[in-house]
């Protein structure tokens, strides 16, 4: 029977993540994040230093792999951080943050912490425009508020409109308007959807 995708080393070994980490970010071998510089930069091997420590010998700075991604200035272990990208993306349905804390053995404080950095940079950069030729888009409001905790003393909060645009079997496009009226949207549809 063959082994389970999860049973691979670099989910449960420092070293072996750490040495995947470095097989996808440095493929030519380490770089300096901070001047690029390939030839003269060395593994520092110390008894007390962070483990895949290098230095810079031009810009004379120390750095590890995960500088510039968002397993930087972390204390929770790598391959923690590649079990729980693991089930964010192959969870057929969201996965939420109580049970990222149960599985992989964390507080709820780390695994809010993981959850949200690592769907923070699966946002798309570039956001393309929405519509086109032959395309139906639909737009949509709703009013969302803030309950009251005790209805006799307290009101309830302002109720804030929400409008969406959808465009069917594609993108949906979400934003506060402080009050909705024929104008207030109109700069926002706009700048989602130039083409009309």
């Amino acid at each position: 029977m063959a082994d389970s995708f999860l049973s691979a080393s670099h989910f449960h070994d420092e070293t072996a993540a750490l040495a995947f980490i470095e097989a996808r970010i440095w493929p030519a071998g380490p770089a300096c994040p901070r001047c690029g510089e390939r030839n003269r930069v060395g593994r520092l091997n110390g008894k007390t230093t962070k483990l895949g420590m290098c230095k810079c010998y031009a810009c004379r700075k120390p750095f590890t792999a995960t500088v510039g991604t968002v397993m930087e200035s972390s204390h929770i272990p790598l391959h923690i951080w590649l079990q729980a990208m693991h089930l964010l993306c192959t969870s057929k349905k969201a996965i939420s943050t109580s049970q990222l804390h149960r599985t992989l053995g964390v507080t709820l404080k780390s695994a809010w912490f993981l959850s949200h950095r690592i769907r923070k940079a699966m946002k798309p950069l570039d956001v393309e425009p929405m519509g086109g030729a032959s395309m139906t888009m639909e737009a949509d409001e709703t009013c969302i508020r803030r309950k009251s905790t005790n209805r006799a003393y307290e009101p309830p909060g302002v109720r804030q409109s929400v409008p969406a645009l959808v465009q069917r079997d594609g993108a949906v496009r979400s934003c506060h308007l402080p009050n909705v009226n024929a104008a207030s949207p109109r700069p926002i549809i706009a700048q989602a959807n130039p083409h009309r």
